[in-house]
């Protein structure tokens, strides 16, 4: 497992994929294009989910030389459809343990503030924090 805060990440990564990757997601923070661009394989992607207020420089040179693209995504842009679908997608893959989160801490919906107080402070490095919402009783239903 390749930890995003090593400080030798752009080492690590190239010794696990010496043919480069063919997809690089971002989504911590300041987009470093060149690691990125660096770390492509042929025809490789970088997906950028680095924010509004990110101005990286683009290495035209080795995005042209590796026939690569850039693709930004913002979350906010899916239809309803492409969110379900999604949702889906990564149910089947938590299901037949595809994806193995680290440590998960499920907490009433009534936590959200908390929840965001804590991910803005960086305390919830390593967590998946999943917000339940509480259950009515029958009764409790208005008509």
């Amino acid at each position: 497992m390749l930890d995003y805060r090593d400080p030798h990440l752009v080492q690590r990564i190239e010794q696990a994929a010496p043919d480069g990757v063919d997809v690089h997601l971002d989504t911590p923070g300041p987009l470093d294009l060149d690691a990125a661009v660096g770390l492509l394989a042929r025809r490789g992607r970088i997906i950028a989910m680095a924010g509004f207020a990110a101005r990286p420089a683009l290495p035209v040179g080795g995005l042209y030389g590796r026939d690569g693209r850039i693709v930004g995504f913002a979350m906010s842009n899916a239809s309803s459809s492409e969110l379900a679908t999604a949702a889906v997608r990564v149910n089947q893959l938590l299901a037949d343990g595809s994806l193995n989160p680290r440590r998960v801490e499920v907490l009433p919906s009534s936590a959200a503030a908390e929840a965001h107080r804590r991910l803005e402070a960086g305390q919830a490095h390593g967590v998946r924090l999943l917000l339940r919402p509480a259950r009515a009783s029958p009764g409790s239903l208005q008509p």
